[in-house]
């Protein structure tokens, strides 16, 4: 069995880089992938870029070429949910997009055609990320996450995207198109990010800050998965 693991900036996958022995690097395009093994698992580990249309070219370079049985998407993310703290975890249920709108054509706000309203992780993924975050001692939430190609610094932009899609746990700039390459290519995956920022007005300085301990909560969840997968 094979891992695949997604992040978008170096310093959300290089603590689990470091960790990765028998290391190969390859690069295609704007993605970086990284195989080997961590802790005994065979692990195709992808430095993405950001934004959707880098998720969704790393992504599917990683499932072309390493053929990972799953995805696991890990990073930081803005939290949007009554509660979320800096360093809490959000695991997707689903996944959309906040910044596609087709609906004069009778779609769904988010919906893109011939896709689904919204993404579906793994249960099994998202069930088996909760349980390791509790035994973790971590403050973990699981529900929507929402995606687009905007950094959301205020509370208007909260405003707006929660009049569409009240019930979003968290946002963040990859997830649903990673989400959307995975279920083109019949692939499970999970959404398990760490809060960096609360998507207000200090959203900036806070992900600056807070950044490194996003991707280090984050990181310890998908070890955790990994020694259970």
């Amino acid at each position: 069995m094979k891992i695949g693991i997604v992040g978008a900036m170096a310093q959300e996958v290089e603590i689990l880089k470091g960790l990765m022995t028998d290391r190969i690097e390859k690069k295609v395009a704007s993605a970086v992938i990284f195989e080997g093994k961590i802790n005994g698992k065979s692990v195709a580990l992808l430095q993405s870029g950001i934004g959707k249309v880098a998720a969704a070219i790393g992504t599917t370079v990683l499932l072309q070429l390493t053929k990972p049985d799953m995805v696991i998407n890990t990073g930081s993310a803005g939290g949007l949910a009554k509660g979320l703290k800096v360093g809490d975890i959000v695991i997707s249920d689903e996944t959309r997009y906040h910044d596609a709108d087709v609906t004069a054509f009778g779609y769904e706000k988010g919906q893109l055609p011939s896709n689904p309203a919204a993404f579906l992780s793994d249960s099994k993924l998202a069930e088996l990320a909760q349980k390791i975050a509790e035994a973790q001692g971590q403050s973990v939430k699981r529900g929507l996450i929402c995606s687009g190609d905007r950094f959301i610094n205020s509370a208007e932009k909260i405003a707006e995207i929660k009049a569409d899609f009240p019930n979003v746990t968290a946002v963040e700039m990859e997830a649903t198109a990673i989400a959307q390459v995975c279920h083109a290519f019949n692939v499970p995956f999970v959404v398990v990010r760490a809060i960096s920022d609360s998507g207000d007005g200090e959203a900036s300085m806070s992900f600056e800050e807070f950044l490194p301990l996003a991707a280090k909560q984050s990181s310890a969840l998908v070890l955790g998965m990994l020694d259970k997968l």
